[in-house]
């Protein structure tokens, strides 16, 4: 008797354990699914983000020389699109979705007339982008029969979100772009990679991103 009783508890004890087993397997399965899914949730807006930000570079690269005043420093004309530096406030990542839909641009439309571009876009709310000029730097630089009015450099603020609305990343990167009556501008949307934009220039006339982070 004492030893069914012993078999007993041993078979309790064993099937307690394999619970216990299954309990914390379905558990850490569980917690993977969630990591899983956050990752997935990150990647999206990281990369919606990144769709917004080369939206905005595609469209400061296709902007004509008129459209910019000549020899204006500080608070230019400016392109269509483009904020002068006191529009914005400091921290732009923590701003509401109204406030960047009031201020920014959805990838893929004209920041005029918010007409689609032909670009395709995951939503209009997913990835949006600010653009500001953050400063400009004459110059009379000659190359050869071209000369250049100076560079622009534009703070690009670009925002990306994944499916949950509460999954959001905003990065910044820092633009120079040369102006001059002989840039030749690229078409929007651009027919070539975006780097081939600064071959037409000097290698030491700053062009391109020169600094990059994240901000949220």
């Amino acid at each position: 008797m004492n030893c069914r009783g012993m078999a007993l508890v041993s078979g309790l004890i064993l099937l307690t354990s394999v619970a216990l087993l299954a309990v914390t397997a379905a558990g850490s399965m569980t917690l993977q699914l969630h990591q899983a899914a956050n990752s997935a949730e990150k990647q999206q807006a990281d990369d919606n983000a990144a769709m917004a930000a080369s939206y905005a570079v595609a469209w400061l690269y296709s902007r004509g020389n008129t459209e910019r005043q000549p020899g204006c420093v500080s608070n230019c004309l400016l392109p269509a699109g483009i904020h002068r530096e006191e529009d914005l406030p400091d921290y732009p990542e923590l701003g509401s979705m109204a406030w960047w839909q009031s201020m920014g641009t959805a990838a893929g439309s004209n920041p005029v007339s918010s007409e689609p571009l032909g670009y395709s876009a995951s939503g209009p709310l997913d990835s949006l982008w600010i653009m500001q000029e953050a400063h400009f730097q004459p110059s009379e630089q000659d190359s050869g029969e071209k000369t250049y009015d100076g560079v622009g450099y534009y703070r690009i603020l670009s925002r990306g979100r994944g499916a949950h609305p509460g999954s959001v990343t905003v990065f910044e990167a820092i633009v120079a772009r040369p102006w001059g009556e002989s840039v030749v501008r690229e078409d929007f949307p651009p027919g070539a990679p975006l780097y081939e934009f600064c071959h037409q220039f000097p290698v030491d006339l700053p062009c391109g991103i020169q600094s990059w982070r994240v901000r949220r």
